[in-house]
């Protein structure tokens, strides 16, 4: 069974200066078919909050077009020749998932070519709490960064440039992800609430689309509303 979490105050303090971005980040899950295997099938509340944590961070990740890296133990050295050319473009790399002994090592490696690595604190797993609460404290020595999986995502939204949010692809991947479906499944004339669109994700919709200066109401929703219908009132210029 997987161990608790450890709570924030277990946690020292990220001393990182360098602020999160969207627009640079590059989410990185290790292990996570081992993961899977390993704790896919019990039903204990602290794995059922691991992968919670996991699918909250790859919707988000879709849905801001956050490039997703898949390290798998089988492709460490094809993961590694891709980590490396995202460090030499200055990317950020989001880390969650299974941090092993190998993948540490790997992390002190890089540590020593860039410090724009962030670990997902309640989005990885050790052996145990203790390991897990010494690889954070070991992180923030070397520098890094960590945060919990609400700060994340709530630090990619807010740094989402307006000229994505409200892009053709950026409005898609919004509607994608409060659905839960992938984008190509979305026919554009069809009726949205028959995907399963509800008054919780379309206030959280309006939200972000009003916080990026797009003049849309609770009201446009009414009756039959489409991808076509909002992409109409989103971008009436195009």
């Amino acid at each position: 069974m997987l161990y608790n979490a450890p709570k924030k105050i277990q946690l020292t303090p990220s001393l990182a200066k360098w602020r999160i971005e969207s627009e640079k980040s590059v989410l990185v899950f290790v292990g996570l078919d081992a993961l899977k295997a390993r704790y896919s099938n019990q039903k204990a509340a602290n794995e059922q909050i691991l992968f919670e944590s996991f699918n909250r961070l790859f919707k988000k990740a879709k849905a801001l077009d956050v490039p997703i890296i898949d390290l798998n133990n089988e492709s460490i050295t094809d993961g590694m020749m891709r980590l490396g050319e995202y460090l030499s473009q200055d990317d950020q790399l989001i880390l969650a998932g299974e941090m092993n002994a190998t993948f540490r090592q790997v992390i002190k490696h890089i540590a020593s070519v860039s410090d724009q690595i962030a670990m997902v604190n309640d989005a990885i797993c050790l052996d145990n709490q203790e390991q897990h609460i010494q690889w954070i404290n070991t992180c923030v020595e070397m520098g890094l960064n960590h945060l919990n999986t609400a700060s994340l995502i709530r630090l990619w939204s807010l740094s989402a440039p307006t000229e994505f949010i409200l892009s053709a692809k950026g409005i898609l991947l919004a509607i994608a992800e409060q659905l839960d479906i992938e984008p190509l499944e979305l026919n554009p004339t069809e009726n949205l609430k028959a995907y399963g669109l509800d008054s919780v994700a379309i206030v959280d919709l309006i939200g972000l689309w009003r916080a990026n200066g797009a003049n849309i109401r609770y009201e446009d929703f009414v009756g039959h509303v489409s991808l076509e219908k909002l992409m109409t009132i989103l971008r009436p210029s195009f």
